[in-house]
């Protein structure tokens, strides 16, 4: 609205008036603020929590994975200027002893998970103010609460390779004969996002007949190239915006695999089911904050990566590409059981992908040699995009791999129960201890002070 608007054409106020009219809003405003929070130290030591965390979102703003609270507590504005990550430590270290303290005094599930969420943000912010001080084991724990795996022994890996090699006879390499395959499978440019948008309604119905979420939810695609692969942002009251760029989907099964990690049964859904669970009027206002860097969002990573297995059994999997994408795609379906094949067998070969991460981050692998063996030995299509996902975020990469195997290893201990409603029982709950180990059963692998506090 502006001066020429009609509305501002008579009976206009003052500028003093409107001032002082607005510091008396404000300070009415502050004053319920104050009230309640006075009444409520908990409360109040949230709402700090979630005012720090979203300023770091000034400087890093993809270390915000989902704000849909109160417009009030979000210091973010364009234009405003980033506040040095090591201020932002001292005041969460100060928020920490504070929070700790009422947590002892006046101990409640909420006082202790809010003590938990600070502990990862000060982990956080420590590695935001001096990157990689700590090794990839020892950030993985600290900060997402995960002992790495122990290493599979070479015979292990080489007996995977050879599966591989099996499906794929011929001549050069095996990266090079796998590439070659895929070669064949790609999708043009002018059908993926045809193929995109079936793959996502077929993982939406899919989901729906094991979910209920609520009718108006929403997930609106935005095709860019300001991303590199695809981004999911919840905005609250059960709609999200999914940013994708074509061309990190040049195949069916990349499609399949974005669509339902992205949207059914994952992100999407997982933040829908997070809101709906409890009225959002009621909703703690730090739940109400995803930090992508934290526990809770390795545990949507491992899940969504779950949920796409759990969409589709392979069979089923194959049919659907075979019979619905690829022809969509114009693509011939002759070698759809073949590619599905060694696709699978090259799913056996991410145990291997962390160890090489981690050796890539700790200093002990050039980014040359790390692309070479992450091509060779893990058969990653996009190593050198992987690794710098790695430079950028360090050990988040575990949520992919090794949250997945713990959750798939909690629900299948579990095998009498619905694998759905597992699940959707861990989002809701936001059950990040099932990420945890006994670090005694794999001593080599737990970080020196694994017993402390971080």
């Amino acid at each position: 609205m502006t001066r020429s608007d009609p509305r501002f054409q008579s009976g206009r106020i003052s500028a003093a008036l409107i001032s002082l009219i607005g510091a008396a809003a404000l300070l009415a405003a502050a004053a319920v603020l104050w009230s309640r929070n006075a009444a409520d130290p908990l409360e109040q030591q949230a709402e700090q929590f979630v005012e720090l965390a979203l300023s770091v979102g000034i400087g890093y703003p993809d270390e915000i994975d989902a704000w849909f609270g109160p417009a009030a507590l979000d210091p973010r504005e364009p234009g405003k200027t980033a506040v040095p990550p090591a201020e932002i430590l001292a005041e969460a270290r100060e928020l920490l002893a504070d929070t700790s303290a009422l947590a002892a005094a006046t101990p409640s599930a909420r006082s202790a998970r809010l003590q938990q969420r600070l502990e990862k943000f000060v982990v956080l912010l420590e590695t935001l103010v001096t990157p990689k001080a700590l090794a990839f084991a020892d950030e993985a724990f600290k900060l997402y609460n995960i002992t790495l795996p122990p290493l599979q022994s070479a015979e292990s890996h080489q007996a995977l390779l050879d599966a591989v090699e099996a499906l794929l006879p011929g001549q050069g390499s095996l990266a090079f004969r796998v590439a070659a395959l895929q070669n064949k499978l790609v999708v043009p440019a002018d059908k993926r996002i045809a193929v995109f948008e079936r793959a996502l309604q077929e993982c939406r119905s899919r989901t729906l007949a094991h979910w209920t979420l609520p009718a108006d939810e929403h997930l609106t695609l935005e095709w860019t190239r300001d991303v590199e692969a695809a981004w999911h942002r919840y905005q609250g009251n059960y709609q999200s915006t999914l940013q994708i760029n074509s061309l990190a989907l040049p195949f069916v099964g990349s499609a399949l695999d974005v669509a339902c990690h992205e949207g059914y049964p994952g992100h999407h859904a997982q933040f829908v089911l997070l809101e709906n669970a409890v009225a959002p009027a009621t909703l703690n206002v730090e739940d109400q904050l995803a930090l992508l860097r934290s526990p809770e969002s390795v545990l949507r990573e491992g899940a969504a990566n779950y949920g796409v297995d759990l969409v589709f059994t392979p069979e089923e999997r194959l049919t659907f590409e075979r019979e619905v994408l690829l022809p969509l795609a114009g693509l011939s379906p002759e070698l759809a059981e073949q590619n599905a094949a060694v696709q699978k067998a090259i799913g056996l070969l991410s145990d291997e992908v962390i160890p090489l991460l981690q050796e890539y981050r700790d200093g002990s692998l050039s980014f040359n040699s790390a692309t070479f063996r992450l091509e060779r030995e893990a058969m990653v299509s996009s190593p050198s995009a992987l690794l710098e996902y790695v430079d950028k975020f360090g050990a988040y990469s575990v949520g992919y791999t090794v949250a997945k195997q713990r959750l798939q290893d909690y629900i299948a201990a579990r095998a009498d129960a619905d694998p759905w409603e597992i699940l959707r029982r861990v989002l809701v709950e936001t059950d990040v201890a099932l990420l945890q180990t006994d670090s005694t059963d794999n001593p080599a692998a737990a970080p020196a002070d694994a017993g402390t506090t971080p």
